[in-house]
């Protein structure tokens, strides 16, 4: 509850008090972009960023693209009177990122290219909301189909989506005009 949050969020010893938030030993992190870098220097695998400069420079590029695509795709979820021309929005918004993310995509197991990267996780999160919102969102793009296929693939990922602790649901706050069927 807002309650909760503003109470809890008294507590943290932090400049930037925000959700999600990672309680480690005495830190706490915010921003889900920050706690993820934190993960990926924490387990040691910062090949997660990419296997080279080259790799490091396109995985940048496009979590700009990832980062529209979610601002596009947000503007739609918090704004009510978008939903009623969900297909148009989507159509005019969201398919053009989509086309040229599929493109790039073309012939790799994920977007960057065969080994994972950090930038998977976030373009996976974005494309999994726009799938639930129209489930026939990928049908013409078919690279962004495998990038998701090999994404779930992945046997931790497969093995989430089979526990009981996994919702197919998006997480969104309640402050989200969009409210997504079971």
């Amino acid at each position: 509850s807002p309650e909760e949050w503003a109470a809890d969020k008294a507590t943290l010893n932090t400049p930037f008090p925000n959700l999600p938030y990672l309680k480690v030993g005495d830190k706490t992190l915010t921003e889900s972009e920050a706690i993820a870098y934190f993960l990926v220097f924490h387990a040691n695998r910062t090949d997660l960023f990419g296997a080279n400069n080259d790799e490091r420079v396109q995985a940048t590029a496009v979590r700009g693209v990832v980062t529209d695509l979610t601002r596009d795709l947000s503007a739609f979820l918090w704004d009510a009177s978008k939903h009623a021309e969900q297909a148009k929005y989507f159509e005019e918004k969201l398919h053009p990122r989509l086309a040229r993310l599929n493109a790039f995509a073309a012939g790799k197991k994920h977007i960057i290219g065969d080994n994972l990267n950090l930038v998977d996780f976030a373009l996976y999160q974005t494309l999994y909301i726009i799938g639930r919102a129209d489930p026939k969102a990928f049908d013409n793009y078919p690279n962004l189909q495998n990038i998701i296929n090999n994404f779930n693939a992945i046997p931790q990922i497969n093995a989430y989506h089979a526990s009981d602790a996994f919702k197919n649901k998006p997480l969104l706050p309640p402050t989200a005009a969009y409210k997504f069927r079971d």
